[in-house]
């Protein structure tokens, strides 16, 4: 379990751990230096130094972006993290220079009236079948969107040179899956994890516990009944109105989906249904040599070691999970969820690892291609739409 701990109590939530046996180690320091390296601000001599006064007023904002300091360019690019008109500007601007492959449509709207934007990217070959990326469910999980961004980009301005894997296949892209929380962490709580829904006197559900397939399953370990709870489920299956959108995006389509993959951070693992419960899913073994070819290819393309299984098996009881809907649900045979770099830097990955992550995932997806195009050509497939 993580805590964050503001400066001044750190001693004494230590002092409570120790007293009561409970191992413990600190994973950062100062959550509020390392937002500014993620963020690469640029302090004056003067705003750097290193009194006790200034340290402990640059702690107490562990929670909170440092304003005024930083102003990413409004031309899309992956040495930074961006705002979400920048993000949706770049979505368009593929469609004016590529109106014959991209199309963007809105997908509904968050609960506080922002546009939820998909980008489509297809040669309209009729015999296409689909392949569905979102990121940014949790919106402090800025890496997932850059990554999806950078995924698309490359796709889209390549195209003609993928392979038949990559261009027999209709994408669906939606790299802010939850726009009002994404904007929330770039100018009130970098750390913030829901929607923006108020419950009561709480505000937010968690929308990765919002789908119906095991919703509400394993109580309090799947995921919370409390609005308090930053695993709060909502009031019931699909409440709120960003999974509902995603939900119809993708049943209303007349695309056959067969990948879905749903991006996060940080952990650096590829798991696949189950959530809910420990049980192994009908097609256990097919999904983990899918993720396995997924993990090999990020390997060979940086070293880094992607881990993967189940949810339960990796992480823990998770319920009413994208990833648990899209296979059960919506039948999409290939489903997983992705969690980004990285271990050291936790939410906070620093803006120069941007594009070694997206690089990697990037050849990750391509070999997923590769292997369900193969797979499904091969006789005795369990998983194939016929």
């Amino acid at each position: 379990m993580d805590i964050m701990v503001e400066a001044p109590r750190s001693s004494q939530v230590a002092g409570m751990l120790h007293e009561r046996e409970i191992p413990f180690s600190v994973a950062v320091g100062d959550v509020g230096l390392m937002v500014e390296q993620e963020q690469g601000c640029s302090f004056s001599k003067t705003e750097r130094r290193t009194t006790a006064e200034n340290r402990n007023k640059i702690r107490r904002q562990s929670f909170t972006l440092p304003r005024k300091r930083f102003h990413p360019g409004r031309i899309m690019d992956w040495k930074n993290y961006h705002r979400l008109h920048a993000i949706y500007n770049f979505m368009d601007n593929l469609v004016l220079e590529y109106p014959y492959l991209c199309s963007v449509s809105v997908i509904g709207q968050s609960v506080e009236g922002r546009d939820i934007k998909m980008l489509k990217i297809s040669n309209g070959n009729q015999d296409n079948t689909g392949v569905w990326l979102d990121a940014a469910i949790h919106p402090r999980e800025w890496i997932s969107t850059a990554v999806v961004t950078f995924i698309a980009n490359r796709i889209v301005r390549t195209f003609h040179e993928q392979p038949e894997s990559v261009t027999n296949k209709d994408w669906y892209i939606l790299p802010v899956m939850n726009p009002d929380g994404y904007e929330y962490t770039h100018t009130q709580d970098r750390m913030w994890r829901k929607n923006r829904a108020r419950y009561g006197e709480c505000v937010g559900v968690d929308l990765n516990r919002n789908f119906s397939y095991g919703w509400g399953e394993k109580g309090e370990e799947g995921s919370s009944e409390d609005p308090g709870n930053i695993f709060y489920r909502g009031p019931k299956p699909f409440s709120e109105p960003e999974a509902a959108a995603v939900r119809r995006a993708i049943t209303d389509s007349d695309t056959l989906f067969k990948v879905f993959l749903s991006f996060h951070s940080y952990g650096e693992v590829i798991i696949f249904p189950w959530g809910y419960t420990g049980d192994p899913c009908p097609d256990y073994v097919e999904m983990l040599e899918g993720g396995t070819a997924m993990a090999k290819a990020i390997h060979d393309a940086s070293g880094h070691t992607y881990k993967v299984g189940s949810t339960k098996d990796l992480m823990y009881y998770a319920a009413g999970t994208s990833t648990d809907w899209s296979y059960a649900v919506a039948n999409i045979p290939y489903s997983y969820m992705i969690e980004l770099r990285g271990k050291r830097h936790r939410f906070l990955l620093p803006k120069e690892e941007i594009i070694p992550t997206a690089q990697e995932v990037l050849a990750g997806v391509l070999r997923l291609m590769d292997f369900v195009d193969r797979r499904c050509k091969s006789v005795g497939s369990s998983v194939c739409p016929k």
